[in-house]
């Protein structure tokens, strides 16, 4: 969901909830897998903010309705595309360029809390423009039926969230968030709460905002289940009864990892869950689902970047070494704007260098040389992407099994450049998602 939250951050790889098969070295606490929305590695700037303070009732917003509306505020859509839009990528991909029509909902991120528990509205807005652009943001999408969000916290975010989510300070929180939302006209906030949790503080707080607002629009982000150590937190599942979407960042980092008993994998596998491999889209959704989080609820994730294996890794389930063999790329480094344009190494590869596992239904490169591409950052034969056609299969999946959809960090890196390689509209991903999942 942002780093942290979703995103990993440039240079940051993260981990993946410890190791494959021994004891969780570096692993996480129960429930999440170390997934993360990056706070803005691509030179955020919480400067022009302006705290935002609530005293007293934030007032009760009329409550919406239609296909899109949260609980207690109408019908909910069977399929969820959530996509977060980025204050520090906002010249990237630019208002006015966003497909709506792949969207139900959309997330500015990231909304941070200050030490004193107010919050900072600049959403690391790479013009210093951010309350005027969220408001923008949430105008365009209502003109276009979509439900705006705000994503509270992300990457190293969570210290100031859990002193403002404590008991003592719950309440005013709340009032806090939600004359947040009024003032910039928001619907809803997705939780992304990601370092620094307290999960029983968590279920609070979601219980408590939609106590105060029953039609509030509540999502949160958590990460993927290594199968190793596949332990829900019942705070987690506390939380999601007063949720709209419970949705999993089933993506680099929380995915792949080099080392530790881990084999070379993707950034996003819907299946193929092994000892070696321990991360699947399809494993990680049942084993919340079976912890009691409904399937309706529950959405799966990707992300619009690529990941690279260096040390001579040519393709996935190979083992690695975490130290020659380590992944590269990702979040911020390795944008699909970047894999996909002309004369990269995508548009370079020949046919027989363009692979689809059908397991993990996902494509890949398997180069016969390695090559220097900047945006693995060092030499490398593996890279794995997200296309039309793996998109396609994920929404054939959500379908089938009865899940919510699927979360996107971030658009903007999935804003193809003119010319782009096989001849690909710009919005061609996201129009992917559309005829994957809403169509």
């Amino acid at each position: 969901m942002g780093t942290g939250g979703h995103v990993q951050g440039s240079g940051g790889a993260g981990t993946a909830g410890g190791g494959a098969g021994g004891s969780p070295s570096g692993g996480t606490s129960a429930g999440g897998a170390g997934g993360s929305h990056s706070g803005g590695a691509a030179g955020a700037r919480s400067g022009g903010a302006g705290g935002f303070a609530a005293t007293g009732g934030a007032g009760g917003a009329a409550g919406t309705t239609g296909a899109n509306g949260g609980a207690g505020g109408g019908a909910i859509a069977s399929q969820w595309v959530l996509g977060y839009y980025v204050g520090y990528q906002i010249n990237d991909y630019p208002i006015a360029a966003i497909d709506w029509s792949a969207l139900t909902h959309i997330a500015f991120a990231p909304l941070l809390v200050k030490a004193d528990r107010t919050l900072d509205l600049g959403f690391n807005d790479s013009n210093g423009t951010g309350q005027a652009d969220a408001k923008a943001l949430a105008q365009a999408a209502h003109a276009h039926n979509v439900k705006a969000l705000m994503m509270l916290g992300g990457a190293d975010a969570g210290a100031n969230i859990a002193a403002a989510a404590d008991a003592s300070h719950r309440a005013a929180f709340v009032q806090t968030l939600l004359a947040a939302l009024d003032a910039l006209g928001y619907d809803g906030i997705d939780l992304d709460w990601e370092d620094s949790v307290d999960f029983a503080d968590l279920a609070a707080l979601g219980q408590a905002l939609r106590a105060a607002r029953p039609t509030i629009v509540l999502t949160y982000p958590a990460g993927a289940l290594n199968a190793n150590f596949p332990t829900v937190d019942p705070a987690l599942v506390t939380l999601a009864g007063a949720l709209d979407r419970f949705n999993v960042q089933t993506y680099y980092p929380s995915t792949a990892y080099a080392g530790s008993g881990w084999s070379s994998w993707f950034s996003s596998p819907l299946s193929g869950m092994t000892s070696t491999t321990p991360v699947a889209i399809d494993d990680t959704l049942q084993r919340y689902a079976a912890a009691g989080i409904p399937k309706a609820k529950l959405g799966m994730g990707i992300a619009f970047s690529a990941i690279c294996y260096t040390g001579g890794i040519t393709g996935p389930r190979q083992p690695t070494d975490g130290t020659t063999q380590t992944i590269v790329g990702g979040d911020n480094d390795y944008p699909l704007t970047r894999f996909y344009a002309p004369g990269g190494t995508f548009a370079g590869a020949s046919s027989g260098e363009v692979k689809r596992d059908g397991v993990a239904a996902e494509p890949y490169l398997s180069l016969d040389a390695a090559v220097n591409d900047p945006g693995c950052g060092a030499p490398t034969r593996y890279i794995t992407y997200e296309d039309e056609t793996s998109i396609a299969a994920k929404g054939a999946f959500s379908k089938a099994n009865g899940y919510g959809g699927i979360i996107i960090w971030t658009l903007a890196q999935g804003y193809l450049p003119s010319g782009a390689a096989g001849g690909r509209a710009r919005n061609a991903l996201t129009q992917a998602l559309k005829a994957g999942f809403l169509d």
